[in-house]
């Protein structure tokens, strides 16, 4: 596909790349290696259309409209509605619960570094057991809480582009 960032057509083994150093915060994956291979082979199997090729329910990020935001309010929110799951220190619970910030959190080149990106996403998938119950202005202040806090710096030479 083609991919912004690199302003050229990237392949499935470049975007998983990408999101082992960016939104992983990790090291990249030799694209010959078994850990490679099963994943590109997953995301292969779960990419076969359904029998009508109808698109699968929740695909996709739907971008929220930009707005301005509360960061004050959206760190009520973070305690009200995330600290439960991620911890008021944003940490989390990993494996099931990621970090938010800090040192083992997405780094700054991650596309949830994005106050809009995370304010879709949150809107759309969060709190898990609630999916969708917080109000677009509700995702964008605590998607602004989010973003203020420390993450790692992306490593610009793990990356291809």
């Amino acid at each position: 596909m083609y991919s912004k960032r690199a302003k050229r057509m990237i392949s499935l083994y470049d975007r998983i790349e990408e999101c082992f150093v960016r939104s992983e915060n990790g090291k990249p994956l030799p694209h010959d290696s078994p850990e490679m291979k099963a994943l590109v082979d997953y995301i292969s199997w779960l990419s076969t259309p359904e029998p009508d090729n109808v698109p699968f329910h929740g695909s996709g990020l739907q971008l929220l409209t930009e707005r301005k935001v509360d960061a004050k309010n959206g760190a009520k929110i973070y305690t009200e509605q995330c600290a439960g799951c991620h911890g008021s220190d944003g940490q989390g619970n990993p494996p099931i619960y990621p970090p938010l910030w800090g040192p083992y959190s997405f780094n700054d080149g991650a596309g949830m570094n994005n106050v809009q990106k995370l304010a879709s996403f949150v809107q759309q998938n969060m709190p898990q057991n609630r999916m969708g119950m917080l109000t677009p202005q509700e995702a964008y202040d605590v998607a602004a809480f989010i973003h203020q806090k420390p993450r790692p710096h992306f490593d610009q030479t793990l990356a291809k582009y």
